[in-house]
């Protein structure tokens, strides 16, 4: 049976402090910071702050499914996983499920 692995925010966040992504991986490439749970201050901060990890989100999900096939595979070896879905929002909105 084939390992399947789905790529969510959370296992994106977990892979971004994970040295061997954030090097390897040019999607997670100097992302980690934006990421962080530090206080954001006031409420509008904070909206600005969450709405930037939204969008930054989606763009590394759209990264992650156009990526050559040597990288997906050198992140599929990476994972120990056969098969990697990722779903998200394109930058029409339209959700796309991606499998590779």
């Amino acid at each position: 049976m084939a390992r399947t692995v789905v790529i969510e925010d959370s296992t994106i966040i977990t892979l971004l402090s994970d040295t061997r992504f954030a090097e390897t991986i040019p999607c997670f490439m100097n992302k980690r910071d934006i990421f962080n749970t530090s206080r954001t201050g006031c409420g509008s901060c904070g909206n600005k702050k969450q709405e930037r990890q939204r969008s930054e989100m989606a763009r590394i999900k759209s990264c992650l499914a156009s990526m050559s096939t040597e990288k997906k595979n050198e992140f599929k070896k990476l994972l120990g996983a056969d098969d990697i879905r990722i779903v998200y929002a394109n930058s029409s909105g339209q959700v796309v499920q991606h499998n590779f």
